[in-house]
Formats: structure tokens, C-alpha cells, sequence
């Protein structure tokens, strides 16, 4: 499949992860369900992430997208803001954990499927489609839309300024998630990462509607994605000038030195 049929088909990709929540929910509300919510995530998320795997394995195949080992595990240093900020959650004393096993269990299952769905479209799908503009434009750009996609939730009973902290907090996640796809490889470490702040976020806030009602607020979200963003800037333009220098990625310890 040439660049313009991806860009296509990730156009469409976006679209569908936009419009398959709103819809899903809708149904759900139109039919009267009395599912409960982790019923209704596990079906909505699991059915996209299984969809998006099919198309994928058909145009291209899994690996073309970046579903295989990594090169390295010093993409923990690219993204080490990001755990550091999965470890607060987890360790805060005021955080309830108010889940049995079963829930929590199901809730880190939901967090799996949307960071397979999440990371498969922007920096996979999305990815292979803008890899020929340079790894800078490709970082910038599927950070960049990741984030926008978040403003879906203006049509959610949700403040403004809650829904735009997300967005940026989401793009300066994506422009982290990029550095790490770029050390690694591989797209199975920005998945890891994804699901491993999600399901550590839910769980440790008692449920997705707790995380969003106790948790979110304007400084919060701000603050960590202006700083994420930056830090991921600073690694993409580091990768970029080695390989310049060397004209092949560099050794994993030079590139996780993201900072100097």
C-alpha cells in the first residue's frame, strides 16, 4: 500500500476511533441497557482494538505497523517522566482503590484494548503514513492529532477547560510515546506504556468515572503535558541529529540520554 492510500485509510482509522465510542454509547442509551460501565468499555474497546488488528494484518501485515520485539529496553529512559508519573498515582495515600479483584481486572483489560486501538492508529497506522516527511514532522504530526482527538469530549457533560488540559495533555503524551516508539522500534512499548498509566490511573482512582471526577483538573493535566511534550521534543531532535551523525540509529545508551 503506497503513502496516500495509508494517509486514507488512517484518516478513516481516526474517524472510526472518534465516531465508535460516541456511537457505541448511543446505542447502548437508545436500547435502555442496564450493562454496567465496565461491560459496556470492554465491548466497546475490545471490539475496535480486534477490528483495527484485523486491517491491519490485511493491508501490510502486523509487523509493517511495528507489532514486533523492540531493538532495546532503554526507551524506559525516553519515557521515564511518564512512569514516574504512573508512580504517583499509584503511591498517592489518597488514592481509594475502591475495586474488587474482578473490576480491576477488567478495568486493566480495558486499558490494554485502548492503548492497542489508541497507539495502533497514531503511531502506528498514522505512523507508517507520515514516516517519509522525517521523523520530526512525523512526531510532531500524530502528537498533534492525538491530542485533538481528545476534544471529542466537548460533546461529553464535561467543562471546556477540563476537555482542552486533556488534549494537551494527550499531545504532549503522544510527542512522548514517539521518542519511545523511535528508541525501541517497536509500537508494543508506547502500548505498554499506555496501558500501564491507564489501568494504574482507573484503579487506583476506584473506576474511570472516579478518575475523571476526582482527578482531572486544568493544572494537572496542563502542567505534566506541556512538560511531556518537551521532554519528548528534546529526544525526537536528539534521535534525529545522531542519526544525521551516524546515519543509522545510534546506540541505545546515546539515545536514551535524552536530556543531554
Amino acid at each position: 500500500m503506497d503513502q496516500r492510500n495509508l494517509l486514507r485509510l488512517s484518516a478513516i482509522a481516526i474517524a472510526a476511533l472518534v465516531l465508535w465510542g460516541l456511537a457505541f454509547s448511543a446505542v447502548f442509551d437508545l436500547l435502555g441497557s442496564d450493562a454496567g460501565q465496565l461491560s459496556v468499555y470492554l465491548v466497546n474497546k475490545g471490539l475496535f482494538a480486534a477490528a483495527l488488528l484485523v486491517v491491519l494484518a490485511k493491508w501490510g501485515g502486523l509487523r509493517r505497523y511495528g507489532f514486533e520485539r523492540g531493538r532495546s529496553w532503554w526507551f524506559l529512559l525516553a519515557g521515564a517522566p511518564f512512569l514516574l508519573l504512573t508512580a504517583l498515582l499509584m503511591v498517592n495515600p489518597e488514592s481509594p482503590y475502591g475495586l474488587g479483584m474482578a473490576a480491576a481486572s477488567g478495568w486493566v483489560l480495558v486499558s490494554i484494548f485502548v492503548a492497542i486501538g489508541e497507539e495502533g492508529v497514531f503511531r502506528g497506522l498514522l505512523w507508517r503514513a507520515l514516516e517519509d516527511r522525517g521523523i520530526l514532522a512525523t512526531s510532531l504530526l500524530t502528537s498533534v492529532l492525538f491530542g485533538a482527538v481528545h476534544l471529542v469530549g466537548l460533546f461529553a457533560p464535561i467543562p471546556w477547560e477540563i476537555v482542552a488540559s486533556q488534549a494537551v495533555f494527550a499531545a504532549g503524551v503522544g510527542m512522548m510515546f514517539a521518542a519511545v516508539r523511535l528508541v525501541s522500534g517497536s509500537l508494543l512499548a508506547p502500548i505498554f506504556l499506555h496501558a500501564l498509566f491507564d489501568s494504574g490511573a482507573v484503579v487506583a482512582a476506584g473506576g474511570v468515572q472516579e478518575m475523571f471526577s476526582d482527578t482531572m483538573s486544568v493544572g494537572r493535566l496542563l502542567g505534566p503535558g506541556i512538560a511531556f511534550f518537551v521532554w519528548g521534543l528534546i529526544c525526537v531532535l536528539v534521535i534525529r541529529r545522531r542519526r544525521r551523525t551516524t546515519g543509522a540509529m545510534p546506540p541505545a545508551p546515546e539515545v536514551a540520554g535524552c536530556a543531554t
